[in-house]
């Protein structure tokens, strides 16, 4: 268990690159927003745009919002090589992590080093679960949120 503060400034780290992955950053932020939680959305701070913005200038966005977080949410569908990055930064700066896993199947392994180092959701009714704990108790518990059984690869 983590002490965390009861009003944490959560870094929604995820893909938004078609109409799904941006539902799900939305669907974040609304849940977040109900709780009256502050967080940082690459999706809607530092998008890259190349006429007006370089690869470094996003990066440098990023990491500014890193630094100040006290809880990453990282959706983990699709893979995104910007997420798995973000997460790991977040991970050498001791800094909590919860996994957003949808669209894992029964049975389906989860990575065994992500799970080592934060904490796995698989729905919104958990991740609510998992916000109201850390709101109320003011800790970071890293655990398996899901009524499944998990299995790793």
């Amino acid at each position: 268990m983590d002490s965390i503060t009861t009003k944490p400034y959560v870094y929604i780290a995820g893909p938004f690159f078609n109409p799904r992955q941006v539902e799900i950053i939305e669907s974040t932020k609304a849940l977040l927003d109900v709780h009256g939680v502050r967080y940082f959305s690459p999706k809607d701070e530092c998008l890259f745009d190349p006429k007006s913005t370089t690869p470094e200038q996003v990066l440098e966005l990023n990491v500014k919002a890193l630094l100040k977080t006290d809880l990453a949410l990282c959706v983990t569908d699709g893979k995104d090589p910007g997420t798995l990055f973000e997460a790991g930064w977040c991970y050498a700066n001791s800094i909590p992590l919860i996994y957003l896993w949808l669209d894992g199947q029964p049975g389906q392994k989860f990575n065994l080093v992500l799970a080592a180092s934060g904490s796995v959701v698989r729905n919104f009714i958990q991740l609510d679960m998992a916000i109201r704990e850390i709101i109320d108790k003011g800790v970071f518990d890293r655990k398996n949120w899901s009524d499944l059984e998990m299995s790793y690869e």
